[in-house]
């Protein structure tokens, strides 16, 4: 019985067809993570938006677009000044492709 095909799978195609499609998703994708990565810490640390926003040096306004997955106004300096007042540790990565991980294993 052939396996039937999820939105992952067509996602998944479409991102190897489609160079443009896949800077998009991930550029998307990314910033969806990152706005639930900062609202999930500032929780877990028990700060509101306002006592975040006064750690980092910003208004509390800020901090709630940041929190949002339009915001496109991530830096790296304002993640780190996250990252140190949530007791977090950031973490930039780019990964290579799996076949380019498993060629290198060779």
């Amino acid at each position: 019985m052939a396996r039937r095909r999820t939105l992952t799978d067509e996602l998944r195609e479409e991102r190897k067809r489609d160079t443009a499609f896949d800077v998009r998703y991930q550029r998307e994708l990314a910033r969806l993570q990152l706005a639930n990565q900062i609202a999930k810490l500032r929780e877990r640390a028990g700060l509101s938006q306002a006592a975040l926003a006064r750690r980092i040096g910003t208004q509390q306004a800020g901090v709630a677009r940041m929190e949002r997955s339009a915001y496109q106004g991530y830096t790296v300096g304002t993640l780190a000044k996250i990252a140190a007042a949530t007791g977090a540790t950031l973490d930039v990565r780019l990964i290579p492709p799996v076949r380019a991980r498993r060629a290198a294993a060779r």
